[in-house]
């Protein structure tokens, strides 16, 4: 019997150097064949632009981090994830619900029926390109959990207090993403030092914080104001489709089948979401206390969003998970959270 699940889709920066060659993972040929021809057209367009093609860079014998900038991360970010929903196996899995983080909005709207791969891949390379001569802004990365991935109340006040310290000083900064345990923070062209000064250096992990996102722009933020105004003038005479999946956003909104307003779902992609905070622990609290899943499945490329989501657990104490230990101990007796980049947890159609 299948298991009810939402899909969740990753954002940019979600391939990487362990993800070169992921669309030569296996999938059947039916799966494929769409993917296989919607590439060759996206790579033809690359091609006359003189871009980068999905399949070289899929294809590179080495990562590279300047080769997955901007229109070209998001290109194969889209590809990876539409090849994952195109190979899930769906007499093991039932979708009922698909969400998406960031960029990985952009994906849900593929892989819950508003837009076929060619239109997906259109909208993806605009959005994707609006940054192309160079960031606007920059994103800051914060955790707000402690090494057991509580959530931490020191932490979210640090960021609180550094937040309104760097805008006294004349700047712009604010919430870019509400990220599970983590805060993706924005911040003007001369707010990004500042703000890099304003939050203590802690460790977790292997890694300390706060980070600067590489290549990243201010996202989610009013700075995007000029993108979002040739986004409308690019973008809204797709064909915008009452979703087959319900779709929850980046408020924890959610746009249904039948009764959704393909107008409005547009202006929230290409206006609201591009200026505003995008709240992805929202996103999963509403897939867990709405549709009460028997799995989430997470789309490649990468499993970047497994701790994001793991956090969202923790702090909704759900199904008596309670810390990352719990968690790991969860998934090591039975996986709640299936990521399509693991071999041992990817649901593919044989």
């Amino acid at each position: 019997m299948s298991k009810a699940a939402v899909l969740l889709c990753p954002g940019r920066g979600s391939y990487r150097a362990t993800e070169l060659g992921y669309l030569s993972r296996p999938a059947p040929a039916e799966a494929r064949a769409p993917l296989d021809a919607a590439i060759d057209r996206a790579d033809g367009l690359r091609t006359a632009r003189g871009d980068l093609t999905i399949r070289a860079m899929d294809g590179s014998p080495k990562f590279r981090s300047e080769l997955f900038a901007g229109e070209n991360a998001s290109a194969l970010t889209f590809a990876c994830t539409a090849f994952d929903a195109l190979r899930l196996d769906r007499t093991e899995i039932e979708p009922v619900a698909v969400g998406g983080n960031s960029l990985g909005w952009y994906s849900a709207l593929f892989v819950g029926g508003v837009f076929d791969l060619d239109n997906g891949f259109e909208q993806v390379e605009t959005m994707g390109g609006m940054t192309r001569r160079g960031p606007i802004g920059g994103q800051v990365v914060y955790p707000l959990v402690d090494d057991r991935w509580r959530h931490d109340d020191d932490r979210r006040s640090a960021v609180e207090s550094a937040l309104e310290v760097v805008a006294a000083g004349g700047v712009r900064v604010g919430w870019s993403i509400r990220y599970g345990g983590f805060a993706v923070l924005w911040a003007d062209d001369d707010a990004v030092e500042p703000l890099l000064a304003a939050l203590p250096v802690i460790e977790l992990g292997e890694r300390k914080y706060p980070l600067r996102l590489p290549d990243h722009s201010a996202f989610h933020s009013p700075l995007m104001a000029a993108a979002s105004e040739r986004a409308l003038d690019q973008l809204a005479g797709l064909p915008w489709r009452q979703p087959a999946l319900p779709l929850i956003d980046g408020r924890g909104a959610q746009w249904r089948p039948l009764s959704c307003d393909p107008e409005e779902l547009c202006r929230y992609t290409l206006e609201t979401q591009v200026l505003t905070t995008f709240d992805f622990a929202s996103t999963v609290r509403v897939a867990l206390h709405e549709y009460a899943p028997e799995r989430l499945v997470l789309l490649g490329p990468g499993d970047a969003l497994f701790s994001a989501v793991a956090q969202v657990l923790i702090a909704e104490r759900w199904q008596g998970i309670d810390s990352r230990e719990a968690f790991l101990e969860r998934q090591q007796e039975e996986p709640f959270v299936l990521s399509m980049a693991r071999a041992e947890q990817a649901v593919v159609k044989s």
